[in-house]
């Protein structure tokens, strides 16, 4: 057995000269774990947050007597006014008895911490070091999504594999750990597993990126790209949140696993990992040309390339020359005869289509600019109805009400 610490952690509790070591058995951390064995890790430890304002998860990370602890993000419970519920794995409802905000500015990460009160007994978080996460590390989401209309105590825990794309060094609430997954709404506070099982980062931000338009704004679009604030992050902030560091499970062993290398890839999917990789880090030249060597290479069944092409190319769009601009709805429409079912590619297709037509207007080309409008609105109403079918209810409203905003 080892006595396990984070090498800076004295710093983060501001000269604290004594840390309580947490043992930690060697062999479980000895080799990387599946993605059910992350999962039986996290089910016990992932809560529901529940109140009458929306959903959210959390983690329990530490326990006192009958008091436990639950980490999650700002916006979840950030109205003080609402009562706020938790509920475990167990199927069991807990009022939540205090919540103490952790973010009082947009620079501040945007955590928070919930307690409850229970008899029964629930594991806490092993927390790991996030510094260890790096570009290319494997990483899995954990939460309670709110899709397939199911809401509140109705949702059901699901984990979402995924890469971290980029560690930029500031982010706005912190949001400096990021990755590609697939999330949805309700996820968000839930914890970010590293390969081992150790809680990571605070999941909170997720599915839209902004792209330059034709217009000259910048329009939102469907990216995958999600992002978390670091779990070192919350070590920072334990004095203000009135925890005792020995009331935490640390453990900053490095991981076994090695991360998805972006340098010299000679691979399909590695060339399409630093291609995302970099359109996460706003290059969207180098982006292209991975995504186009990537092509080369596996030129079939690369949906996914083509969508994120299009997501680089929206990047480049130049607001004063239509006719010149680098153009993603072909990317899209190419992802599209790939995958018909595409919602997203659909509905980053209607945004250009409709910037499009916003330009022409500015032309004094009616007829163009409404056969630019009619395509955005015909794509928009496939991707509703694909978000339906899908479950990702928040999609469907949200597009719903693009295309009312449309219409004449």
């Amino acid at each position: 057995m080892i006595w396990s610490r984070f090498n800076s952690l004295n710093s983060y509790l501001l000269g604290t000269a004594t840390v309580a070591a947490i043992v930690i058995n060697i062999s479980m951390a000895a080799n990387a774990k599946t993605a059910q064995e992350v999962a039986e890790i996290a089910i016990p430890i992932t809560v529901q947050i529940n109140s009458n304002l929306g959903d959210g998860s959390g983690v329990i990370i530490a326990k006192n007597g009958n008091i436990y602890t639950v980490l999650t993000v700002n916006h979840v419970v950030e109205d003080s006014t609402i009562k706020y519920s938790i509920r475990t794995n167990l199927e069991k409802d807990y009022s939540v008895i205090e919540v103490v905000s952790l973010q009082t500015t947009d620079e501040e990460p945007d955590l928070a911490i919930l307690k409850f009160e229970a008899t029964e007994t629930y594991p806490v978080a092993t927390l790991g070091n996030s510094e260890q996460s790096v570009i290319g590390s494997q990483i899995y989401v954990f939460g309670y999504p709110a899709t397939g209309g199911l809401f509140s105590t109705e949702r059901a825990s699901e984990l979402s594999p995924g890469l971290v794309t980029s560690r930029p060094k500031s982010r706005p609430e912190g949001y400096t750990l990021r990755y590609q997954a697939v999330t949805w709404s309700g996820m968000s506070g839930g914890p970010v597993f590293d390969s081992d099982g150790r809680v990571i980062g605070i999941h909170g931000q997720g599915e839209f990126g902004f792209a330059q338009t034709n217009s000259g704004d910048v329009a939102p679009i469907k990216t995958g790209f999600n992002a978390a604030v670091p779990i070192n992050s919350f070590i920072r902030r334990l004095s203000d949140a009135g925890i005792n560091p020995s009331d935490l499970v640390l453990d900053d062993t490095p991981t076994v696993s090695s991360p998805v290398s972006t340098i010299n890839p000679q691979s399909a999917e590695a060339l399409y990992f630093r291609g995302i990789s970099y359109l996460d880090q706003g290059d969207a030249w180098e982006a292209i040309a991975n995504f186009n060597r990537a092509l080369k290479k596996q030129p079939n069944n690369t949906p996914e390339i083509y969508f994120n092409m299009g997501i680089a190319r929206s990047l480049l769009v130049n607001p004063h020359e239509i006719t010149r601009n680098s153009n993603p709805i072909k990317d899209y429409t190419k992802a599209i005869e790939l995958n018909p079912g595409y919602a997203d590619a659909y509905y980053n297709r209607a945004h250009v289509f409709y910037q499009n037509s916003l330009i022409y207007q500015k032309m004094a080309d009616i007829a163009r600019a409404n056969k630019q409008l009619q395509k955005a609105i015909k794509d928009l109403e496939k991707a509703a109805e694909l978000y339906q079918q899908g479950g990702r209810i928040q999609s469907y409203q949200d597009t719903l009400n693009f295309i009312q905003k449309l219409r004449p």
